[in-house]
């Protein structure tokens, strides 16, 4: 009997990409598999603005990773990666661990982008995407509607998703609560004429009118200059009140080699080629936010869940592909549709070009949710 020798595969990050990667390989006996992640959990990022406006709890959103792990029987290691060295295929690590791979898989996601050019932000910058940041902005908005102040402001920068989302989830508490608009006051701040930016008409139409609906106040068409004393100024001069502020601006990714091999952009997104390699290294796949990926007519794909999960599909059937010699297939992922929820369980979205709204869209995007957590079902 000859001992098979198993292929190291190293993953980086267990976000979307890299658990829907694990799920489908962790059954292959030819793969050692090892998951390192900078911290234990998985968040279910779809889901933030219904945890941090106290409509879930910490355990809807939020998943061990070590114990996952242990339960597929996979390795976990939980730390930083200060570098790569491509040509020597090892990942160096924050806890003075080297990690050999035969195979890397890079899918490390994206936090929170703080433009520089706005004065003081970086006293502002909560970045939610991280749980203990997420954890205390909840408990601020809860204490802040507990208070019995009048006059209370919350100001959301940034009318993407994420965005529009969480003031209409905070809205609808506020409105839940019997509190008006005079008690506290949401507003949602996007320089660009509308709500979510480079939408479909329909979305973006709906999400004015749920906006409307709960009294939130629309900034749109200046930028924000400055942020100070507890006051927002916009390039118009305006001038927007707070008490707790969020920016949602953007996404960029961490840098993660010094390896000037590896091409990058300026956001720290890895140059892939058509079927998620990165260039110059055949051995190393990127996935997720942090892979710079095109589609069909040569437009930037923005990032989100729904593709970091269908490169992990792609990924999967590649790293097979290349230890067996076949053929790789290319990366042909686009987006089969969006959903916003408008609160209340009212949700509006576009799958597979059919618009759909209310209580089924609201239902169809709690079903999409629940088929991602299943896999924590420990």
């Amino acid at each position: 009997m000859f001992n098979i020798i198993k292929k190291n595969i190293v993953i980086i990050g267990g976000g979307y990409s890299g658990i829907s990667l694990v799920e489908k390989i962790s059954n292959n006996k030819d793969f050692e598999v090892t998951l390192i992640n900078k911290n234990l959990y998985h968040l279910h990022q779809t889901d933030i603005h219904k945890y941090i406006s106290g409509q879930c709890e910490l355990e809807d959103i939020s998943f061990n990773l070590e114990i996952y792990c242990k339960n597929i029987k996979i390795n976990f290691i939980e730390a930083f990666v200060e570098d790569i060295e491509f040509k020597s295929k090892r990942v160096i690590l924050n806890n003075n661990k080297n990690i050999k791979y035969d195979y890397l898989v890079i899918a490390t996601g994206s936090a929170s982008f703080f433009p520089k050019q706005i004065k003081n932000i970086q006293e502002y910058a909560a970045d939610i995407k991280e749980l203990n940041m997420l954890k205390e902005q909840r408990a601020k908005f809860l204490e802040l509607l507990d208070s019995k102040e009048q006059g209370k402001n919350i100001a959301i920068i940034g009318g993407g998703l994420s965005g529009v989302e969480i003031a209409l989830e905070f809205a609808n508490v506020i409105k839940k609560r019997a509190l008006s608009n005079k008690d506290c006051q949401i507003s949602l701040i996007e320089q660009f004429p509308n709500v979510l930016p480079n939408m479909n008409s329909f979305l973006v139409n709906q999400t004015k009118k749920a906006c409307d609906k709960l009294n939130i106040k629309r900034y749109h068409g200046a930028f924000v200059n400055e942020v100070k004393d507890k006051k927002i100024y916009l390039s118009d001069s305006t001038e927007i009140p707070f008490d707790m502020v969020l920016f949602l601006i953007g996404v960029s990714s961490e840098k993660l080699s010094n390896d000037e091999s590896a091409q990058t952009n300026i956001k720290n997104q890895f140059v892939v080629d058509e079927y998620l390699r990165l260039a110059n290294h055949e051995e190393v796949f990127v996935m997720g936010d942090v892979a710079e990926t095109k589609d069909k007519n040569g437009n930037y794909v923005l990032p989100t869940a729904q593709i970091a999960k269908l490169h992990a599909n792609i990924v999967a059937e590649n790293l097979l592909n290349s230890i067996e010699g076949n053929l790789l297939i290319k990366n042909k992922s686009q987006t089969k549709g969006v959903m916003v929820d408008l609160a209340n369980k009212n949700t509006v979205g576009i799958v597979l070009g059919i618009k759909v709204k209310g209580f089924i869209a609201y239902f169809l995007k709690r079903y999409i949710s629940k088929r991602h957590t299943k896999i924590f079902n420990y």
